[in-house]
């Protein structure tokens, strides 16, 4: 059964209804074969596909004029004056604003507008800072980025802003972990401790406002968009603290202390609380993961393996993750009941 359906803190309607579900409903005797194909010609009309392209080829479209803007000035960056190359990017970005004001927000000409708009305010930053040379850093054109759009991204209420904006904010604190933080050096747990935090809240704040009925971030894509960078942040910040375990400082024991604390969470959450299977196989890949290296890290004691360690490495590798498929599997079929 789709997991919305099961959920009892889900609005009605924001209930999704797939052909999957139906398919199961009918499966089990509960709707006629009439009502099911009933069902099926409401949710996948016979032209639906038509608005699936239509909606396809627009962001497509978007995405490759913004991407030709890019290399325009690239191309001909010595060819351009520097007015001309600001002037030109700022009127884009006005037209950019003026459509969004035209069609407003929430719909797909909206949205993509706003969101070509997020991406021009990058543009016109990296090309002011190659006309004024200012020694700035990589993570301070990402930071200015991230914050002059953020008043932005909050007016737009969009989920295609909000992950433009996400990304831009990462790099920001990725790059600004790289380049001022000197204990990179000595132990990389703490470089994700960042992505985990910003990510993992932005998850927290998605599951909180779609349980109260907010309906543009209710897509099941924004879970995802948020689940796997965390997920992976959490993944590789364990890895590395099970790497090197000795003289583990304040900030990495922080770190790994978040990194359990978001296992625990992420677990219980998406097999009680909102039923999602998918959600909670991407949990337990990354748990699989930890385990796996943990294992090895205890077989090897930290030095170099010989091909027995890497013989017991393959058949603990296939148990852990056959164990957790058939646990997987296991919590499907519960769910389903």
């Amino acid at each position: 059964m789709n997991a919305d359906v099961t959920d009892r803190t889900t609005p009605a309607a924001a209930i999704r209804v797939d052909r999957r579900a139906i398919d199961r409903l009918a499966a089990r005797g509960l709707v006629s074969a009439a009502a099911r194909d009933h069902a099926l010609g409401l949710i996948e009309p016979p032209r639906r596909w038509g608005v699936w392209a239509a909606r396809l080829v627009t962001v497509v479209g978007a995405a490759l004029v913004l991407a030709g803007i890019v290399h325009f000035f690239a191309y001909n960056w010595n060819h351009i004056p520097p007015p001309a190359k600001l002037g030109g990017i700022a009127a884009m970005i006005a037209t950019a604003v003026a459509i969004v004001g035209f069609a407003g927000f929430g719909g797909l000409v909206g949205e993509v507008a706003a969101s070509a708009a997020v991406m021009l305010v990058g543009v016109f930053m990296a090309v002011e800072g190659q006309i004024h040379q200012t020694g700035a850093d990589a993570w301070q054109l990402f930071a200015g980025w991230a914050a002059l759009t953020v008043v932005w991204a909050l007016l737009a209420n969009s989920a295609a802003v909000w992950a433009i904006w996400l990304a831009v904010a990462n790099v920001a604190a990725i790059t600004w972990w790289d380049q001022v933080n000197p204990s990179f050096s000595t132990h990389q747990s703490t470089r994700y401790l960042l992505p985990l935090v910003i990510d993992g809240g932005f998850l927290l704040a998605r599951e909180i406002l779609a349980g109260r009925g907010v309906v543009w971030v209710a897509a099941r894509w924004t879970r995802f968009y948020l689940l796997l960078p965390t997920v992976a942040a959490a993944t590789f910040a364990a890895i590395a603290v099970i790497d090197r375990p000795r003289g583990l400082g304040t900030p990495q024991a922080a770190t790994a202390a978040l990194v359990m604390l978001t296992f625990a969470v992420l677990v219980p959450l998406h097999r009680r609380w909102y039923g999602d299977v998918a959600a909670l196989a991407v949990t337990t890949i990354g748990v699989a993961v930890v385990a796996v290296f943990a294992v090895f890290q205890l077989l090897t004691g930290g030095g170099r393996a010989d091909l027995g360690v890497f013989f017991v490495m393959g058949l603990v590798t296939l148990g852990v993750f056959a164990a957790a498929i058939a646990w997987l599997r296991a919590v499907a079929r519960s769910m389903e009941a």
